[in-house]
């Protein structure tokens, strides 16, 4: 079963109609492959648009949006996903499209690799690697962070210390 990908453009298009429908202020905090598509400049297509927040108050406008754009790019609050401590007071205002009432916010760029480093799937750390070849990353505040702020994070430790250090090895 093959999944249609969708380019940045075609995301900014839905956002742009989603924000057409709003009547009232709505933020939506991006995660995942939208977010890096969007904010940190990398090229990986994806499928969907995760969110870390809930997207109820966005159905309507949603749908209305779908419709108008003919995009049927799925938008769902992620299952599982986590971060590091206090990475909600570090989330970053998505400002490249004039938006009258949907507020897109995207993770702080470290706090986003370190949220994709704990999944760690080949395709994660590929565009890792582009985000930080495109962007200015800092070795020393990823390190700080996890060591610090990602002390809760369930599952293998183990793998998660070695995703991060296959991201410090081929970012730095």
């Amino acid at each position: 079963m093959s999944f249609q990908k969708f380019t940045d453009e075609d995301f900014k298009t839905l956002l742009k109609a989603i924000d057409s429908h709003l009547t009232k202020k709505v933020e939506l905090i991006l995660i995942g492959g939208a977010a890096a598509l969007l904010a940190y400049k990398a090229t990986r297509l994806t499928q969907d648009i995760d969110s870390f927040n809930s997207v109820k108050a966005l159905e309507k406008a949603y749908e209305q949006a779908k419709k108008e754009t003919g995009l049927d790019i799925p938008l769902s609050q992620a299952g599982v996903a986590d971060g590091p401590y206090n990475f909600e007071d570090r989330l970053v205002e998505y400002k490249k499209m004039a938006l009258k009432n949907l507020v897109v916010k995207v993770p702080e760029i470290h706090d986003f690799i370190l949220m994709k480093t704990i999944r760690g799937y080949e395709h994660d750390l590929e565009v890792i690697q582009e985000i930080c070849k495109k962007n200015q990353v800092k070795r020393e505040l990823l390190v700080e962070r996890f060591e610090r702020e990602m002390d809760h994070i369930v599952g293998d430790r183990k793998r998660f210390e070695l995703n991060l250090k296959a991201i410090l090895e081929r970012c730095f």
